[in-house]
């Protein structure tokens, strides 16, 4: 009997196994396939998928922040005589000897000034010949075209000598290469975050004392000075860098990054009105951390896709 009754209990579990492989507990939704109109730019399903996560556009303010590289272009010492006497040493040795020249050039002016002055004089009390008077105006002349000369090299790297002339002693001064749309962004007097190769996760702040006058062409970029307390004189000439500064955008329209998608460079995103999804080319402005600043293609109110967007991106474009 106990035998009869063990043969029937793995009979029973024999059956109830095969029928639990015919049965599967749950099963996998599958994706619907839309109807594809207007050249891929209208999807259509027959029902509102529920994988299709939307965002409504509007406008907002944004906060974030522009990243740059950057390095320690000069250091700024109390000299012998002290900050009359002060010392600057550059990490471009080109520029060390520009700035030595244009001092030469601004003695050799103020030489040559006084001198045409005290022929002036002489002249007007007939101790000078008019000759004497030409020669020595031409002399200062061509001493004031050797400093503005001196001056406008030094203004291509980004100093201007009334700058270098009162630049505090015990003194870093950081140059970032900032992208050309980000200029806009930096404004003389704000401050910067200064984080060092040499001390990485410590931050260091500056302040923003200077915006170069040239863009190099090569880079579209445009130095940013920073000038950084050295009294320890932690920061050495060559020293690289990265430099962050605080941003903000106001009343623009923004769509999370996820909502995007590019191909053959040009950006897309995907609007829902009920089960019709509508694709649309768009212009972007700025990506600010999760989201992107549209120049055009959504107005405000929009339903965005913003999840699951590649798999509308291949039903559109046929992937």
């Amino acid at each position: 009997m106990a035998m009869k009754s063990y043969k029937i209990f793995i009979l029973s579990f024999l059956l109830f196994a095969c029928e639990s492989k015919d049965k599967p507990a749950f099963q996998v939704q599958k994706a619907e396939k839309p109807q594809i109109k207007e050249n891929g730019t209208q999807i259509i399903f027959a029902s509102l998928p529920p994988y299709f996560d939307t965002w409504y556009a509007s406008k907002r303010s944004l906060e974030g922040k522009v990243e740059a590289p950057a390095k320690v272009a000069a250091t700024i010492y109390a000299g012998a005589g002290g900050e009359e006497n002060k010392i600057i040493l550059f990490e471009n040795p080109e520029i060390t000897q520009l700035y030595s020249a244009y001092l030469q050039s601004v003695a050799h002016f103020n030489r040559d000034t006084e001198f045409y002055t005290r022929v002036q004089d002489m002249y007007k009390n007939g101790a000078a010949t008019g000759r004497e008077l030409l020669e020595a105006k031409t002399g200062m002349i061509e001493a004031q075209n050797e400093m503005l000369e001196g001056e406008t090299r030094l203004r291509v790297f980004g100093y201007k000598p009334s700058e270098l002339k009162s630049a505090p002693p015990n003194t870093a001064w950081i140059v970032a290469s900032v992208a050309e749309p980000d200029l806009r962004y930096i404004r003389v007097g704000n401050t910067s975050q200064i984080e060092f190769k040499s001390y990485s996760n410590e931050f260091f702040e500056g302040r923003i004392v200077a915006i170069g006058e040239v863009l190099n062409p090569n880079t579209r970029t445009v130095n940013v000075r920073i000038a950084l307390p050295n009294r320890d004189e932690k920061f050495k000439p060559g020293m690289f860098a990265e430099a962050r500064f605080g941003i903000m955008e106001s009343d623009k329209i923004a769509v999370p990054n996820t909502s995007l998608v590019t191909v053959e460079g040009k950006t897309y995103i995907f609007k829902r009105k009920g089960n019709v999804f509508q694709r649309s080319e768009v212009l972007t402005e700025k990506q600010i951390g999760e989201y992107t600043i549209l120049k055009s293609g959504v107005s405000e109110g929009d339903s965005v896709v913003i999840s699951n967007v590649i798999l509308l991106k291949g039903f559109s474009f046929g992937y």
